[in-house]
């Protein structure tokens, strides 16, 4: 009986790991046979210079988008992100009112978590699409989207744009991007909201002399008019407060920044 025993505890020891064995190695998975293909049309999409295929790409990186969501391997999700981050940089630049193949390979980029964050920031940063008023919708698209992708390294360059970015439009959509973060640590939180306060008190102080032709003060109040709606959603998402004015928010920051936050 003992051994018979001995023998089924063996039995079930052996099992264990080849159950362990198979958790710890999945099979990978196999290449996307159509991917190739489509990535083909999508460069033929954005190299035609008379950009008549436009709706064609948007159908191409919907189907590459649908393919990630649905399980990719590492070379491929890496194939992916390449061909996407190239609609912002090849063929003929498009008209700066005609944003809907860049629009779509943001919102797919936005979606593919840490691996859109990178092609992001580096078409944020770059000269493609330059800081002038005719392309500031593409940057607002391209920063929201950077948030969508939650990828901490953006941190830092949306609290700066937030913070010092000469348009308050762009400094309202980095503000907005911010409040993706709202599951991170709580000191990153924290840092975050200290950072949207600071700004916010100096438009705050600027924009108190009533005098008309205090220009510095019309335009402060002109940038809370524009960042005051999308702040205060990134701060109620980031401390899990319904408050909406500068002065609430401060006092109750004052009281809990070191404090745990919930």
């Amino acid at each position: 009986m003992i051994r018979h025993v001995r023998f089924f505890v063996l039995a079930l020891s052996a099992l264990a790991v080849s159950v362990t064995a198979q958790v710890a190695a999945p099979v990978p998975l196999p290449a996307d046979k159509e991917l190739q293909d489509i990535l083909k049309t999508l460069k033929e999409v954005v190299a035609d210079r008379k950009m008549a295929r436009d709706a064609e790409g948007l159908d191409s990186i919907a189907t590459m988008l649908k393919k990630w969501e649905a399980g990719l391997n590492d070379k491929d999700q890496e194939t992916v992100v390449k061909g996407l981050d190239g609609v912002f940089y090849q063929g003929k630049l498009r008209d700066a009112d005609k944003l809907q193949l860049y629009t779509a390979a943001a919102v797919a980029l936005g979606r593919l978590g840490k691996s859109g964050g990178k092609p992001l920031m580096e078409a944020i940063k770059g000269s493609r699409f330059p800081s002038k008023r005719e392309w500031m919708p593409m940057r607002e698209i391209l920063l929201k989207q950077l948030g969508k992708t939650m990828d901490e390294g953006a941190i830092e360059m949306l609290v700066k744009l937030a913070k010092s970015d000469p348009e308050p439009a762009i400094e309202a959509a980095a503000g907005e991007a911010l409040g993706n973060f709202d599951q991170s640590k709580d000191q990153i939180r924290k840092d975050i909201v200290n950072a949207l306060l600071i700004k916010w008190g100096e438009f705050e102080s600027k924009a108190i002399p009533i005098d008309p032709g205090n220009l510095e003060a019309q335009n402060a109040r002109s940038a809370l008019t524009v960042i005051s709606g999308k702040w205060n959603d990134t701060l109620r998402r980031l401390t899990r407060q319904n408050l909406d004015k500068f002065g609430q928010w401060q006092t109750w920051f004052n009281k809990n920044k070191n404090k745990e936050w919930k």
